[in-house]
């Protein structure tokens, strides 16, 4: 395991929705950011395990429920077929653009993302242990 010092003007704690704006915000305005997540996809449990999901799973619902609405206007339709793992490559194919777009718009910024757990030392000190078990000391 490898010891690291390092030293940033703001740290944030955890990319998702609040998160990463803030940092965005703050990188906008010339403030030199430390993003940390646990997970290597920026975007947090909304985008990759609540949210965005659901919506996507509720989308689906939605059509079918309309389209057996439509036979009180006189539209019939097929009962549907459903191809769970199909459900699931579109489900995670959203996410994963999602997760690029903020990935690519935190490099944009040059935010200096760490994957891994912080914990606070002090007022202005992180320990972090990032997802290839190192150690990082992050003042800011």
């Amino acid at each position: 395991m490898e010891n690291k010092n390092t030293k940033t003007q703001l740290a944030i704690i955890g990319a998702g929705p609040g998160g990463y704006t803030a940092a965005f915000r703050a990188a906008d305005l010339g403030i030199e950011v430390t993003l940390i997540d646990a997970s290597s996809k920026l975007g947090g449990i909304c985008l990759n395990e609540g949210c965005i999901p659901s919506k996507s799973l509720l989308h689906i619902s939605d059509i079918i429920e309309k389209s057996n609405k439509a036979k009180e206007a006189g539209i019939n339709f097929n009962k549907p077929k459903i191809n769970i793992d199909k459900i699931h490559d579109w489900k995670n194919k959203i996410i994963g653009n999602l997760n690029r777009g903020i990935k690519k718009l935190a490099e944009a910024r040059k935010i200096n993302v760490i994957n891994g757990v912080a914990e606070f030392t002090s007022a202005n000190q992180l320990k972090i242990e990032d997802s290839q078990n190192k150690k990082i000391q992050l003042d800011f």
